[in-house]
C-alpha cells in the first residue's frame, strides 16, 4: 500500500536546538496513529509540519506522492509558493488544544467560515455542512451561541466541527483534550472515537490519554529526543515495551 504521507529525513531545529532528527515516518490512508512521547520530544512539531505551520529545515514531506514543501520544477525540487501549500493545505484538517474559535462569531458562523473564505462555497451550502458536521458533534442545540457561553469541552467539539467541515483526508489532534477540566474529556474523546470508528478518515493523533491510545490506535509510535524511538501496535508497545526510556515512560504514567 503506497502511503497517504511519508516524512523523509525531516530535520526541525529551533536557533541550536534540533527538535527533529532525521524522521523517516509513513502513515497509510485510513490509518489513525497516536504519537506518545515526552513534552518536547517533537510530536507537535511534526504535526505543524505537515499542516503548513512549521516549514522544515531539512528533507521532504510527501502527501498522496506530491511533495507539501517542494515543487517539482525541471526535474528540480524547489521550494513551494504558496499557491501550491494553500492547494496541499486542503486535505489537513487540524485541531488544536486551545480550539483557536472566533470569539465574535457564533458556533454555526466559526463553522460556516472557511468553507465560504477558503473553498469558496455559496453561504447556502457551507450552512447546511455546518448544521451537519454540528450535529455530529452533539451541540445541534447550539448554532447561535457564542464560544463565550460554551465549556472547554463544546469549544473543543466546536473546532472538531470546524476542521471536519472542509472534508479534509487527514485529520491532526494535537493534545485536544490537554487544555480541558478532568470531566470535559470523555465528551470531547467520543467524538475522535465516532470519527474514528466511520473508518475511512487518517487520523494522527497526539495524546497523553494511553487508554484512549489504545483503543483507537492501528500504530503507536513513541517519541524521545527527537526520534522516533520505538513503534508498533498498541499491543506490543505498550504490554511489550522494548527500550528502557519507552518502560520509564510508561511506568510514570501508570
Amino acid at each position: 500500500m503506497t502511503p497517504i504521507v511519508s516524512y523523509k529525513k525531516i530535520t526541525k531545529v529551533y536557533d541550536e536546538l534540533e527538535v527533529l532528527k532525521g524522521i523517516d515516518f509513513d502513515i497509510y490512508p485510513a490509518e489513525k496513529v497516536a504519537l506518545i512521547g515526552p513534552s518536547g520530544s517533537g510530536k507537535t512539531t511534526l504535526a505543524r509540519l505537515l499542516m503548513t505551520l512549521e516549514k522544515p529545515t531539512s528533507g521532504t514531506i510527501e502527501v498522496e506522492g506530491e511533495y507539501l514543501w517542494h515543487e517539482e520544477i525541471n526535474g528540480k525540487l524547489v521550494k513551494a509558493g504558496n499557491k501550491h501549500l494553500r492547494k496541499m493545505r486542503k486535505d489537513i484538517g487540524m485541531v488544536f488544544q486551545h480550539f483557536y474559535l472566533f470569539p465574535h462569531m457564533t458556533v454555526l458562523k466559526n463553522v460556516m467560515e472557511a468553507p465560504v473564505t477558503v473553498l469558496g462555497m455559496s453561504k447556502k451550502e457551507a450552512r447546511n455542512q455546518a448544521e451537519e458536521m454540528i450535529e455530529k458533534v452533539g451541540l445541534e442545540d447550539k448554532l447561535d451561541v457564542y464560544p463565550s457561553q460554551l465549556s472547554g469541552g463544546q469549544k473543543q467539539r466546536v473546532a472538531i466541527a470546524r476542521a471536519l467541515v472542509m472534508k479534509p483526508k487527514i485529520m491532526l489532534f494535537d493534545e485536544p483534550t490537554s487544555a480541558l477540566d478532568p470531566e470535559l474529556v470523555g465528551e470531547v474523546l467520543d467524538v475522535i472515537k465516532e470519527i474514528a470508528d466511520e473508518g475511512d478518515m487518517t487520523m494522527l493523533l497526539i495524546t497523553h490519554e494511553m487508554d484512549f491510545a489504545k483503543e483507537i490506535a492501528d500504530r503507536v509510535a513513541f517519541f524521545n529526543e527527537g526520534v522516533i524511538a520505538e513503534q508498533g501496535s498498541p499491543e506490543e508497545l505498550f504490554n511489550n515495551p522494548k527500550t528502557a526510556r519507552l518502560q520509564s515512560f510508561l511506568s510514570r504514567l501508570n
